[in-house]
């Protein structure tokens, strides 16, 4: 498991980084497309192995915390080669992790406790990283990264 870190913003500029949701690129070597990745998941949350996570859409697979504080904040998996997978590249909300190209893109939506749940998704990953087949996440910080 990798986890690479792109440039940091300056302070100013960081302390509203959250408003208009954040992207997190997750890698998965064997999974190009992020197919298997989904699936996985929707399996594991099906079978209470990831009980912290509900499903709110299947398509595209949205995701909510179980906490009663975090439901109103989203985390959409867009897989690579998709329409808004590709649209959310040109507007350059991969930042450093355009090259090599993610399998996945999670969008996290905006909300008081962003913040939050961009940890309990980063979390997520790296403990079931072995059954989900991820590789690598991570997290634009740069200003290209930025949605406006």
């Amino acid at each position: 498991m990798r986890l690479i870190r792109a440039k940091a913003r300056p302070a100013e500029a960081a302390s509203s980084r959250y408003h208009g949701g954040v992207q997190v690129a997750i890698y998965a070597d064997r999974d190009p497309g992020g197919k298997k990745l989904i699936a996985t998941l929707q399996r594991r949350l099906k079978n209470e192995e990831i009980r912290a996570w509900q499903v709110k859409k299947k398509a595209p697979f949205t995701l909510v915390h179980s906490g009663d504080r975090y439901t109103k904040i989203r985390v959409t998996f867009v897989p690579a080669g998709t329409p808004t997978f590709s649209r959310a590249a040109r507007a350059g909300a991969l930042g450093a992790f355009r090259n090599p190209e993610p399998a996945l893109l999670a969008t996290i939506s905006d909300g008081p406790s962003a913040d939050r749940v961009l940890g309990f998704v980063v979390g997520m990953l790296t403990r079931h990283a072995g059954p989900l087949g991820v590789s690598g996440v991570g997290i634009p910080l740069s200003q290209t990264g930025a949605r406006r």
